[in-house]
């Protein structure tokens, strides 16, 4: 359990497995291309947070920073839960245990 854990959260395997039901990542508003998670922590006006919805029976392909982010929502879902932290390469996570695709690891850096 702890090595699973472990492996989910530095982004080790082929995908990762996530808890919650969405992906958090930050989004140039007028782009909509994805940008490093410090830009919607430190600035704001262009870069805001981007949810990718993690569930269902396949894995969601997250795109690394700079590539367009679409499908997903601007508000998070009432009661639903958010994932941040995923690799700025990009990514493939599901909910719950391990899968998909990976092209390059899943949260971490």
């Amino acid at each position: 359990m702890v090595a699973a854990l472990a492996a989910s959260l530095t982004g080790c395997g082929e995908g990762a497995g996530v808890g919650a039901d969405y992906a958090k990542i930050c989004r140039d508003n007028s782009t909509q291309k994805r940008l490093p998670d410090n830009d919607c922590n430190n600035h704001g006006g262009h870069a805001g947070w981007y949810y990718l919805h993690v569930g269902g029976n396949r894995s969601t392909k997250i795109p690394a920073v700079g590539r367009t982010v679409s499908g997903g929502v601007t508000t998070l879902p009432s009661g639903k839960t958010a994932k941040s932290g995923i690799s700025s390469r990009g990514s493939s996570v599901s909910k719950g245990g391990f899968g998909g695709s990976g092209e390059h690891g899943g949260f971490g850096g």
